[in-house]
């Protein structure tokens, strides 16, 4: 079996669909990870995709900044990375918790790029027992470089 995860775009709506209005001039991202684990878990799982998302003029950004952080956990902890080489690490998620990682005051967790990778945000699931949750809201800013 596998873990049961889903990645919902939040705001703007339709984003994924293509009901998505390109020149609106959204520069703002509103993603929710929700995962219910099975005891197998996640390592470095891709669930923001920068290919997905678009400026207002259609074209995917080359990084994005993570502004703020809300999390729900129930077992289980999370580590969020950007997809670099080596690894950016963005935050990490305590177990059994409530809270907001706020970013803002300092513009923002920032992917400041790397030698590789693409920037995607990946989540690696931390002690995932049978029946553990996650319901992680990322609010994200879209750089142009």
């Amino acid at each position: 079996m596998a873990d049961t995860v889903e990645v919902e775009y939040i705001y703007p709506p339709n984003m994924l669909d293509g009901d998505f209005d390109e020149h609106s001039g959204n520069r703002h991202v509103v993603v929710q990870l929700l995962g219910l684990s099975d005891g197998t878990g996640e390592t470095n799982v891709k669930k923001v995709d920068l290919t997905d998302l678009k400026h207002p003029n259609g074209s995917s950004p080359a990084r994005v900044a993570v502004e703020k952080i809300d999390y729900h956990t129930s077992g289980m902890g999370a580590t969020l990375n950007f997809d670099r080489t080596p690894a950016k690490l963005i935050a990490r998620i305590p177990s059994g918790d409530n809270g907001c990682i706020d970013f803002r005051g300092t513009g923002g967790k920032v992917d400041t790029g790397g030698d590789g990778g693409t920037g995607d945000i990946l989540l690696t699931s931390d002690s995932a027992d049978a029946g553990d949750t996650y319901d992680i809201t990322l609010t994200l800013k879209l750089k142009d470089s």
